[in-house]
């Protein structure tokens, strides 16, 4: 594990990858290591979402809102997306925000 996150963090997918929709989903292709990686409709909604940096708890909340899922499973499934995408080095964690 690269980066370890929390919904205080903020996370902005990395410059080294592009991502394209594939009509509701997503791949990203790591420039680096070559490798493509699939997201489903909600991957692909939080990849949207960090093409600016943005704090997770705000991705949570989006998700949340916009899908029909309970909060802790939400927020769970949020929270394990995101670190698998920091741990493949997609996405850059960034210092959590002050309290």
């Amino acid at each position: 594990m690269k980066d370890s996150l929390s919904e205080r963090s903020t996370v902005v997918a990395v410059e080294s990858q592009v991502s394209s929709d594939l009509g509701g989903e997503v791949a990203i292709l790591d420039l680096g290591s070559g490798m493509y990686y699939g997201l489903d409709e909600v991957g692909a909604r939080v990849s949207e979402l960090i093409r600016k940096p943005r704090a997770v708890e705000e991705i949570v909340d989006v998700i949340l809102d916009e899908y029909d899922v309970g909060a802790e499973e939400g927020r769970g499934d949020v929270l394990a997306l995101l670190q698998e995408l920091a741990d493949k080095g997609l996405v850059e964690v960034r210092d959590e925000k002050p309290a």
